[in-house]
């Protein structure tokens, strides 16, 4: 498995070769950005940048708007060969979003939409041979006085099965498992072929009635079994980018290097009690 360094947890704005070097400095192997500097540069100049730090593009973003209307769906998808395309020509085959948990509306009404909307999507970027993993969000408190769409691991999988796209799969994050009330049982049922990128982050000491999706805290200061989240990737066979993507403002508060620092130092804690 490879840490990959998110600007998310960096304050300041340090240019994309600033957060190269970073990561490189404190043994980052990716990073979870890429595909706008190389559509800045192109892939042959991102490449190179990329090489001198031996450090590399984690994963992207489609930017198809699937969750509002059919007219800003269309419009995307226009733009997504493109997109798609230059990210293969950074050898990033990783194209990950995230679903809303609930809705204002009809959330399975809502819900049966964005599947086929995924699945078109799919079906686009598995001609580049890119993986779309799909991000559960599980935080009970976005879902409250709202209708649910699938805020589960299980529901999700079962949802791509019924999709059929076989470049389907996970945007698997480490806060979301635990407050969707997974465990290293579920976990390890999940073949690691499903799981096209991963986030680490750990959660504060409440119930999960009263976590909230923003407020999130480096690996191993936290309640979330990571020792059991890391060890069932290991025992399926992951071995691709984990990104840190957390929520914190202290941890942007600080210096970047020490920020990045941080979370590399708890990563490498929790790892060394992997067997």
């Amino acid at each position: 498995m490879k840490l990959s360094l998110h600007s998310v947890i960096l304050g300041g704005n340090l240019s994309f070769e600033d957060q190269l070097k970073l990561a490189a400095d404190l043994g980052y192997e990716g990073i979870d950005d890429g595909l706008g500097m190389a559509a800045q540069i192109g892939a042959p100049a991102l490449n190179e940048m990329c090489a001198k730090y031996n450090v590399y593009p984690a994963c992207w973003g489609p930017s198809v708007e699937y969750r509002t209307d059919e007219a800003a769906f269309n419009e995307g998808m226009k733009a997504l060969p493109e997109q798609a395309k230059l990210a293969a020509g950074i050898n990033c085959p990783r194209a990950c979003t995230w679903i809303p948990p609930a809705v204002d509306d009809d959330g399975q009404g809502t819900l049966k939409v964005w599947a086929r909307r995924w699945g078109e999507i799919a079906k686009v970027l598995g001609d580049f041979g890119h993986r779309f993993g799909l991000e559960f969000v599980g935080p009970e408190h976005i879902r409250r006085g709202k209708s649910v769409t699938l805020y589960r691991m299980d529901q999700l999988l079962d949802l791509e099965s019924d999709i059929g796209e076989p470049n389907l799969g996970l945007l698997l994050d480490s806060f979301h498992w635990f407050n969707a009330g997974h465990t290293y049982d579920d976990l390890v049922k999940v073949p690691a072929e499903k799981i096209v990128h991963v986030h680490l982050n750990d959660a504060p000491d409440r119930p999960l009635s009263e976590q909230q999706d923003f407020e999130r805290l480096a690996p191993g200061e936290g309640i979330i079994d990571l020792v059991g989240f890391l060890q069932a990737l290991k025992d399926v066979g992951y071995d691709g980018y984990m990104g840190v993507e957390i929520f914190s403002q202290e941890l942007r508060e600080m210096p970047p290097f020490d920020s990045a620092k941080r979370v590399k130092e708890g990563y490498d804690k929790l790892l060394a009690q992997v067997k």
